[in-house]
């Protein structure tokens, strides 16, 4: 089997195509029955190989008019992934009648915060772009992600297309109109010096340098790509609608990271909610049925 997440890690890898992803991501007998088709490594970039996504698409839906889709971000550290490990939360949306596209993007350690932003931006302009082949409305499009997956759906909600260097398909927005955020960091620099956040996450030096290697610059309560890596940064009252959902007990992320999205959010207007678990710890929405209810809930109501 291919593993693209070492293949996005190392630039000398060759493009992959449709069929080879198609032989390393088999759909299994099961998933082939349920209620969604599937159409498997869509290249949505040409800035890096293997920038490709999975796109899971509601069978029975189309009565209904156009089809609102919803960004799947994988998280990992901040390392370069392809998606599938967030395969399930494409399957749960896909089987209650959205649209779903897993995305592959760039990350630590060949990678910078700028990449990884500008991949999940060039997803939804791909998105846009592709909307009426795939019977998807351009107007209802989120996001959902899970630790640095929400982390990247955070600023991918609040930062606009400035945000990047190069822009592929430039005549379409990737502006979305809602997101859910399992466990994000938003805030790097109180996340690293504010004492309350500093108690509640061991292993603070290797966090650090984690963090670091995924925004470039040595760790600077002062330093501008800290501080541009941090979604607070960004908050406008133009920003969408921002369902945020963590854990208590979590010792990776602490949840005071929640609470100051959610102010800040607040503070200009923006429609942010937030769902709090006492335990469950970091990766929770993957133990249990409630956070994917509150996601759909969300989505439902918003897209």
């Amino acid at each position: 089997m291919m593993n693209l997440n070492a293949m996005l890690q190392n630039h000398r890898a060759p493009l992959l195509g449709i069929a080879a992803l198609v032989a390393a991501f088999p759909i299994g007998a099961a998933e082939s029955k349920t209620a969604y088709s599937i159409e498997t490594g869509l290249i949505y970039s040409d800035a890096f190989p293997g920038l490709s996504l999975d796109l899971l698409l509601p069978k029975t839906s189309s009565a209904k008019g156009r089809l609102p889709c919803v960004l799947v971000i994988q998280g990992g550290g901040f390392s370069a992934q392809d998606g599938q490990k967030f395969r399930p939360f494409a399957v749960y949306l896909a089987e209650r009648g959205f649209a779903a596209a897993l995305i592959a993007y760039r990350g630590r350690p060949n990678h910078r915060y700028q990449d990884t932003i500008a991949d999940a931006k060039t997803a939804v302009r791909y998105i846009r772009k592709t909307s009426g082949h795939f019977g998807i409305d351009p107007d209802r499009i989120g996001a959902v992600g899970g630790s640095a997956g929400g982390t990247i759906t955070g600023l991918l909600a609040v930062t606009d297309d400035t945000f990047e260097a190069g822009i592929e398909y430039p005549e379409y927005s990737s502006r979305i109109q809602a997101a859910v955020i399992f466990a994000g960091v938003f805030d790097f620099v109180a996340r690293f010096t504010d004492d309350s956040q500093i108690a509640l996450q061991p292993n603070i030096a290797t966090k650090i340098d984690s963090n670091g290697e995924w925004i470039g610059p040595r760790f600077s309560a002062s330093n501008e790509d800290w501080i541009a890596a941090s979604c607070v940064s960004h908050i406008d009252n133009g920003d969408p609608p921002i369902l945020l959902i963590h854990s208590k007990d979590d010792s990776t992320v602490p949840w005071l990271q929640s609470q100051g999205m959610h102010e800040a959010m607040r503070k200009v207007g923006i429609a942010s909610m937030i769902q709090y678990y006492e335990t469950g710890g970091h990766g929770f929405w993957n133990q249990a049925e409630p956070p994917k209810a509150d996601m759909l809930r969300f989505f439902t109501n918003k897209l």
